[in-house]
């Protein structure tokens, strides 16, 4: 005890010392505490904002030049973004509100001469979307522009039946387009616009005219098929007739084609025949459709026949050697379409290629090959329109194929059973619609007749065509294509001089 008075404790210690408890805080005293501290911080040394807010409120501060731009532009579709006042006042302080950015068009003036970018942000999007090179041989360069038939003639009682061929053009040296109207065939030179009346069928024994094809390498000879099963060759200056061959069972003629003085011709029962002018009786017959023949066209090299029929089916036949190419072991199986097909096109710049159409229910481009047709022929190119194709020509000058419509049709309305479609508004109806190739993209459709486009045939240069619609009673020409300039060779050194 003396111990530990000598080092200072009271005398009255007991010898235990009670602790001396610290003060605590309770929740409910955190603000009280903040705030006393905060109050005695601010109290101890003040500050003046005054002059650092007052420019910003009061004076906007300029925007100091830069040397950067984001190239970043509005949408069209948006006006404005939404903004506060302070976000405005903050975004002006750094330089974020000027002539750079939130505009979709910045339009130049004289206050943006101290920014070196003005001018590149102006014409940036000139410059993306800079106009391409358009060949002058190209649809988009003659019926893209002008979108208007050069000519129109009126074809009264023309054939109604949409698998008809009414219409034809010569394409070899002279320019004279051949119609059927009723029971007569009529022609007219372009050139003089004289017309001439060929030939009138007998009703009885002959029928009606129901396709027509001048030929290639006789120009004045005209092929005639009756809805009576005969066929005729006319000479068109003679206006007589060289040969006539009648069908033993009266079928109605479908598509023609001529190969020289060869005629293909399909008939109603699935046959084609074929006519020799220099023969009295047809040289061959092939049967191996089921249903009416509504197309045939030869390839531009002679060697193959495409053949189609009423329930879509496609056959190419080697003239060669006269079988269809499908039935050989290379070749394989049949092409075929879910519709009719009556619309073939060959390819004059590559003869391997064979374009098909087809009508309702199916609507459709099909590209094939003969080089790469398989055990099941598929097709290389496809495109679904959902608009009747009447008929396919190829330009002989650029890569585009051109398309005649009639009606077109919603694609739902084919799970209901109905025989006839139910027809719909398209850009593609009654249509003369031109394609690219190989991407098939629509280039040009322009909307050809009030009604169907019944058929359309090529010029003698390849470049005009003619489209006819029965509903009109009307034959329109129009200017699809053009040629392209051929420039002369320079001289060579080489065609000057040889080598001994």
């Amino acid at each position: 005890m003396e111990e530990l008075i000598s080092r200072g404790f009271p005398s009255d210690f007991s010898g235990c010392v009670t602790p001396q408890r610290k003060r605590t805080w309770t929740p409910a005293s955190v603000t009280n505490a903040l705030s006393c501290k905060k109050k005695r911080r601010v109290s101890s040394v003040s500050f003046d904002f005054t002059d650092d807010i007052a420019p910003i409120i009061d004076h906007p501060v300029a925007p100091s030049p830069t040397h950067s731009d984001r190239f970043i532009s509005e949408r069209p579709e948006f006006a404005s973004l939404t903004t506060t006042p302070r976000t405005n006042r903050i975004a002006r302080v750094f330089g974020l509100i000027d002539e750079k950015v939130l505009k979709y068009h910045e339009p130049l003036s004289a206050s943006h001469s101290n920014n070196p970018f003005i001018d590149i942000r102006a014409n940036f999007s000139q410059l993306l979307s800079a106009p391409r090179n358009v060949s002058p041989t190209s649809s988009t360069s003659h019926l893209g522009k002008r979108q208007q038939f050069l000519l129109a003639l009126d074809g009264p009682g023309v054939p109604t039946d949409p698998f008809a061929y009414p219409l034809t053009w010569s394409s070899n040296g002279t320019n004279t387009i051949a119609v059927a109207c009723k029971r007569d065939v009529y022609f007219q030179d372009l050139d003089t616009r004289a017309i001439t009346h060929l030939c009138k069928l007998k009703a009885q024994s002959q029928g009606r005219p129901m396709s027509i094809e001048w030929c290639f390498d006789q120009p004045r000879h005209l092929g005639v098929g009756t809805s009576s099963g005969s066929v005729q060759v006319w000479d068109s200056i003679q206006k007589e007739i060289i040969q006539e061959w009648t069908d033993k069972d009266s079928e109605p003629v479908g598509g023609m084609s001529w190969k020289g003085s060869l005629l293909a011709v399909g008939v109603d029962g699935g046959g084609l025949g074929f006519y020799d002018t220099r023969e009295k009786e047809a040289v061959g017959r092939l049967t191996l459709h089921k249903m009416k023949v509504l197309g045939c066209k030869w390839s531009t090299d002679g060697n193959y026949l495409a053949s189609s029929d009423g329930r879509g089916i496609v056959y190419v036949w080697d003239a060669r050697g006269g079988k269809v190419l499908t039935h050989s072991e290379r070749m394989g199986g049949k092409m075929k379409h879910n519709a009719p097909v009556k619309a073939l096109a060959w390819c004059p710049w590559k003869p391997d290629l064979l374009a098909t159409g087809s009508t309702y229910p199916d609507g459709k481009i099909r590209i094939f090959s003969i080089k790469t047709t398989t055990s099941i022929p598929q097709p290389i190119n496809t495109v679904s329109l959902h608009t009747s194709i009447t008929s396919l020509q190829w330009s002989p000058h650029c890569k585009e194929l051109l398309s005649t419509h009639g009606t077109s049709w919603n694609p739902s309305s084919l799970r209901s059973p109905i025989v006839r479609p139910i027809p719909a508004k398209s850009p593609l109806m009654n249509s003369i619609t031109v394609h690219s190739y190989p991407s098939l993209r629509r280039i040009v459709s322009v909307t050809a007749h009030a009604g169907a486009v019944g058929h359309s045939c090529l010029g003698p240069d390849g470049t005009m065509c003619f489209t006819v619609c029965p509903a009109e009673e009307a034959m329109k020409m129009w200017k699809v294509w053009g040629i392209q300039d051929k420039k002369p060779k320079e001289e060579s050194v080489f065609d000057k001089y040889g080598i001994r």
